[in-house]
């Protein structure tokens, strides 16, 4: 971590290759290699030297895939509940519609679907494979808009490690150790930044924002044979202090897993099986606003938020000169509970609320890719079976003990099929893709039982939600030439039954469940929303125009619209769907200085999906500088939001704006050996 600020904008400068000239370069050890079929959809590799200049992973993320959490912010200081990590401005959702995986483990919340980026330390992750559109193959349940596959750095010796100085009194460390093949990675970061909401609308109420973080990761990898054994364990903590004081929430959890592999080789057969375990807590203090902004109370406090998450999956794959197969199975399940106590009066709490339940989900698949000279072909064909069970919702008064809600929603079940079909026709350095897909993700506990707050606005939950589903066709043209590199497509996505949250009565008011909602504020429900269409252009290109210099430019443009369901939404743009997002770079070598400058454009956004909260165009600059000390040390210095832009993030149904952090400049030692 460099900075501070969300969106570090188009930090990979060296990454804008197309995926499919690049594929088959890479070698995972203790993995099956890349599936060579991906290259028919929109896919892109994000490499170490993109994921080590950005502030964060997710930044790096939004930086070349385009992708994005709920809102603008970067995870660097969001609450975790709106860290969920969406593909294509479709229709951005607090738990994600994309599917996070680091070595083939889901990375997303067992209770929530959200990503707790700082619990992954950076120097552990090589690189990021990136498959946008739904994912009909191996990927599975979740990767309704694509997956980010992260795969483990090597194991080696030896120790490397950095120290980050900012502004503010933002700092943070990074150490890795190896020895043989065990590899440990810690990271430890502490980031600070200003006030979201600013004047004059800003109040005693509004505090800065921070971040503490802190994560472990431990690797140990050995060959048996012709067998890779993989066992991996990591833990992790993270605080925010979210803008409004009292508003702080806490994330912590650990992951293990192990993975035995048998790489296709000589034979050109070969399997792999992994088991994995993750458990996550949160806790999470809401507080209202009161008249004037002159201070908060208390709301909820979400004090425990107990989940756990189990996952098996076997693949067998195939590959000989004219193609590659690949068959498996994979099963997942999560459950857990939040425990809040709310409804505060004269400072104490008044009720207790505890809602949760177990969701289930396994699938089959089979997919393949077959060469007829330059022309490619690949399929994919899988079935799953979701189920929530175990649901409940209970609330009871604290003053006397009696319970007022105890609701057990029936169980939900559902068999979803998906497939995808996708042609690629290499011509020296061209390469022309064409895909159709279809896929699904299921609703997260949270989504399913638990109700929020954030300031006066309220959503509630829906035990009555289904999947969501996701289908799509696009096409793309790449070029890959010597010094100039161009990946070019169209999509467009039929997104049905979006988990939304949609509004549904204006306070000062009582309803019945949520209760009382004060004056200003805004009560929404998670509901499965009609349906999303939208149509995109994305564009990337490399040009190395000299030895010294490199420019890069990364865009998207999409038109994103509601259609059918509540026809007060008919033709409103999703929430925190973007018009369009553009990054320009470049970099330029002085000597052995590199310097970079990287500029992020983002178009027109809403808060809510009525279209009343408008989020105005915004962009950003950061600039950058590195120099090698000594051939083990480099420094470099980052100086964020450069031009001291207004980038609004959030507004409220009153009309109160939060922004992203001012400029910031951080200066970071590097060592390794």
């Amino acid at each position: 971590m460099k900075a501070n600020l969300p969106l570090p904008l188009l930090i990979g400068l060296s990454l804008a290759v197309p995926a499919g000239a690049e594929e088959a370069e890479i070698v995972v050890r203790g993995r099956l290699k890349p599936f060579s079929g991906d290259a028919a959809f929109s896919t892109l590799t994000v490499g170490k030297p993109a994921l080590e200049a950005a502030a964060s992973l997710d930044e790096a993320l939004k930086g070349e895939a385009r992708a994005s959490l709920f809102r603008r912010q970067s995870s660097l200081t969001a609450n975790p509940t709106i860290q969920g990590l969406s593909l294509r401005a479709i229709a951005p959702s607090g738990a994600g519609r994309a599917l996070v995986t680091l070595d083939g483990v889901p990375q997303n919340d067992p209770f929530g679907g959200w990503v707790i980026w700082a619990g992954l330390p950076t120097d552990a992750i090589d690189r990021a494979r990136v498959v946008r559109g739904a994912g009909g193959g191996a990927y599975g349940a979740g990767a309704l808009t694509g997956v980010v596959d992260m795969d483990l750095a090597p194991t080696q010796g030896g120790f490397s490690g950095g120290l980050d100085w900012g502004d503010s009194g933002n700092w943070g460390a990074q150490l890795n150790a190896g020895v043989g093949g065990l590899s440990l990675h810690y990271s430890r970061a502490r980031r600070y930044g200003d006030a979201a909401v600013r004047a004059p609308q800003r109040g005693a109420a509004d505090e800065g924002v921070s971040g503490d973080d802190d994560a472990v990761l431990a690797v140990w990898h050995r060959e048996i044979g012709v067998h890779d054994l993989t066992l991996l364990a990591g833990t992790y903590d993270s605080r925010r202090d979210t803008g409004l004081s009292g508003a702080t929430a806490n994330a912590s959890g650990h992951q293990y897993a192990v993975s035995l592999t048998r790489p296709t080789g000589d034979t050109g057969r070969g399997y792999r099986l992994q088991a994995w375990y993750r458990d996550s807590d949160l806790t999470n203090r809401s507080v209202s606003v009161l008249s004037g902004r002159t201070g908060t109370s208390l709301a909820n406090d979400q004090f425990a938020t107990p989940a756990e998450g189990y996952g098996l999956n076997a693949a067998l794959r195939g590959e000989s000169e004219s193609g590659e197969w690949e068959a498996g199975v994979d099963a997942r399940r999560s459950e857990g509970e939040a425990r809040e106590r709310f409804r505060y009066m004269n400072g104490m709490a008044t009720r207790y609320r505890a809602a949760g339940g177990r969701t289930d989900v396994a699938g089959l698949y089979i997919q393949g890719t077959r060469r007829f000279g330059a022309v490619s072909v690949t399929a994919a064909v899988r079935a799953d079976r979701w189920q929530a069970t175990r649901g409940f919702r209970r609330e009871d008064d604290l003053t006397n003990g009696a319970p007022v809600l105890d609701i057990h929603p029936e169980d939900a079940e559902a068999t979803v099929g998906s497939a995808r079909l996708g042609i690629t026709r290499q011509a020296g350095p061209h390469q022309w893709r064409a895909a159709v897909y279809n896929g699904f993700r299921p609703p997260s506990l949270n989504e399913l039982y638990r109700p929020f707050r954030v300031g006066n606005d309220v959503t509630e939950a829906n035990s009555a939600l289904k999947p969501e589903k996701l289908s799509g066709i696009e096409a793309g043209w790449r070029y890959a030439g010597e010094a100039l590199s161009i990946d070019m497509g169209v999509f467009h996505n039929r997104l049905s039954d979006p988990i939304s949250n949609i509004t549904i009565g204006f306070g000062p008011g009582t309803f019945p469940t949520a209760g009382f909602i004060p004056a200003g504020g805004v009560l929404r429900q998670r509901q499965n929303a009609g349906e999303v269409r939208a149509t995109g252009l994305e564009l990337s290109a490399r040009w190395r125009a000299s030895e010294r210099l490199n420019l890069t430019m990364s865009g998207t443009l999409t038109d994103a619209k509601m259609t059918g369901g509540d026809p007060a939404l008919k033709g409103k743009r999703p929430a925190q769907a973007q018009a369009y997002l553009l990054s320009l770079g470049a970099d330029y070598r002085v000597g052995e200085t590199e310097l970079g400058a990287d500029g992020l454009f983002i178009g027109e956004s809403f808060e809510d999906d009525l279209n009343r909260q408008r989020l105005s165009p915004a962009s950003k600059l950061r600039l950058r500088a590195e120099r090698p000390v000594t051939d083990d040390l480099s420094l470099r210095l980052t100086v964020d939001n450069a031009l001291d832009a207004d980038i609004p993030i959030q507004r409220t149904g009153e009309g109160i704006l939060s922004y992203d952090n001012r400029r910031s400049v951080m200066l970071s030692l590097r060592y390794k050996r």
